[in-house]
């Protein structure tokens, strides 16, 4: 999709439903609807325009964030900047040279993403330097403790793609993750018939950056293919007005067909100034092709938004933007506030944009879909096609630490559509101790009661006391963890004291932005986000 949902829509069409899945892991576990009585908070959906992004969708929180380093932005940043620097003698691009302890400390902590992706970032990171730039990966790697999980990874994908995943996801991953062995020396342990599939995938790909990337994946390891549906009328597509074509998907097919048209070049020389990294670069290298006699050298376009840091990293975009994963937040507290009908306008209109819009990434159906149901809003054939994809995710049959994430997403997808508990083996990810469950058990409880795994739920639940547990996250300033202990404890039928109830008001007064007191912050004082303000309305409701 064009408009900025979150930094991961703009991974080669990231992880699909793998990447929604993923991002609901970490979003969703918190309880699902209560019935009890409408909770307090008369200004919870005008106070929403606090957490309201620059794209329209509801951001994660109300401080300012994305001031620090990360491996999205160093690895396209890097590469944007190299592009805009132009060759120079001695291979020198006039980019400040990486701090390998510093990108190895930044892959190691930078855990949003899976370790075959963080390498793939670390790759992108120090292209240009040939075999030397390999070693340094490989070397990176190593010292993140990344290299050998993140080649097993990549290589059990390309052997094995994730039944799960839409045609898309599936050849942006194998190809981001073909460029990763081949950076780590280990593309010759990719079975020969898996490159033959990829490229016959590559010419039936409908969408051009994945397409793109493929291609350019396979030439690297000797393989030819051909975009051959991508580029199907192209002509009459990059004829077409600017906001007829996603900016990415326009600068793609311009590298495919290596040819840059008046309109083309019109249309991308202001996306220039993008806030996302990877646009910006694929845009770059757009307006430098030939053609018509619109390509740019290196140094006549404007100089890059970004900055590469002394030590050859590159911080987040600085612009405030919403996400999807906390836009289902702020939905699921509005629901649990019983303000739905309240829903403000602009979050209404950018999600039924967001359903009517034919380019959305197919990643970001399924948190569409979930969010618009949750609201009770019809957003268009998009959200149509998430909630149909939604239906076809399988559970993975037992919960570990490897696919815990898959495991959480389709779990909570199933939860939100009513579509039962699935046939899956669960244990307590971290055990239980002096009769209390971690912050990722009782997540695990609660969006297994949400899914009516009730049983299960209950089962992990034994010999706990989650009333003391969440009367003591609250007074520890933990209030997610102490939402998600009383979510858990009504799931498996712990009684629940009057007394606690009673208390609630006041117990969580001091957990409100004193700004914007109908919304809560993770801990007392501190900034409001949408996560805690779901887990206050799940408290009060």
């Amino acid at each position: 999709m064009r408009e900025h949902v979150d930094r991961r829509r703009r991974v080669l069409l990231s992880v699909g439903a793998v990447a929604a899945t993923a991002a609901l892991g970490a979003a969703v576990f918190g309880g699902g609807p209560v019935e009890r009585p409408v909770p307090p908070g008369a200004d919870l959906a005008a106070q929403l325009d606090a957490l309201r992004g620059a794209n329209d969708l509801v951001r994660a929180t109300r401080a300012d964030v994305g001031r620090d380093p990360a491996l999205y932005p160093t690895a396209y940043g890097r590469l944007e900047a190299s592009l805009a620097a132009g060759p120079r003698g001695g291979g020198d691009t006039g980019v400040p040279a990486v701090r390998t302890d510093r990108l190895a400390e930044l892959a190691r902590t930078d855990v949003l993403d899976t370790p075959a992706w963080r390498a793939h970032y670390v790759c992108l990171a120090l292209t240009g330097k040939g075999a030397d730039g390999s070693r340094e990966a490989a070397a990176v790697l190593g010292r993140a403790g990344l290299r050998e999980r993140a080649g097993r990874e990549a290589l059990g994908y390309l052997t094995a793609p994730d039944a799960g995943d839409d045609a898309l996801t599936s050849l942006a991953t194998r190809a981001a993750f073909l460029q990763t062995l081949t950076c780590l020396g280990r593309d010759g342990e990719v079975p020969r018939a898996r490159l033959e599939t990829l490229a016959a995938d590559t010419s039936r790909a409908e969408q051009a950056v994945p397409a793109l990337y493929a291609t350019e994946a396979l030439r690297a390891v000797g393989v030819r293919a051909r975009a051959t549906r991508a580029v199907r009328g192209a002509d009459a597509r990059l004829a077409a007005g600017c906001a007829a074509l996603d900016p990415i998907q326009r600068a793609a097919l311009t590298l495919l067909l290596d040819r840059l048209t008046r309109r083309t070049h019109d249309c991308l020389v202001p996306v220039l100034s993008d806030a996302d990294t990877q646009t910006r670069w694929l845009v770059r290298r757009a307006l430098m092709v030939g053609g018509d006699g619109t390509g740019h050298a290196a140094g006549s376009l404007p100089e890059p938004v970004g900055h590469v840091r002394p030590d050859g990293l590159v911080a987040k975009t600085p612009a405030q933007l919403g996400t999807l994963t906390a836009t289902y937040d702020a939905a699921r507290a509005l629901t649990a506030g019983a303000q739905q009908e309240r829903t403000p306008y602009w979050l209404e209109r950018r999600l039924k944009r967001m359903g009517a819009d034919a380019g959305l990434e197919p990643s970001d159906r399924l948190l569409l879909a979930m969010t618009c149901h949750r609201l009770a809003l019809t957003c268009g054939p998009q959200a149509a096609k998430g909630a149909a994809e939604a239906a076809r995710l399988t559970v993975p049959g037992r919960l570990t630490r490897e696919n815990e994430r898959r495991w959480y997403g389709v779990m909570a997808a199933r939860a939100e559509f009513g579509l039962g508990c699935g046939r899956t083996a669960v244990e307590a990810p971290d055990g239980g101790r002096d009769g209390e469950l971690s912050a990722r058990s009782l997540r695990v409880v609660v969006v297994l009661a949400d899914a009516g795994c009730t049983a299960q739920a209950a089962r992990l639940t034994e010999g706990t006391d989650l009333t003391e547990q969440a009367r003591g996250a609250l007074r520890a300033g933990d209030l997610v963890t102490a939402s998600d202990a009383v979510q858990a404890a009504l799931a498996s039928d712990q009684s629940i004291p009057q007394s606690l109830w009673d208390d609630l008001p006041r117990l969580l007064r001091r957990y409100s932005d004193t700004g914007f007191p109908d919304l809560y912050a993770p801990s007392p004082g501190g900034a409001a986000s949408a996560d805690a303000t779901r887990a206050a309305y799940y408290l009060l409701a």
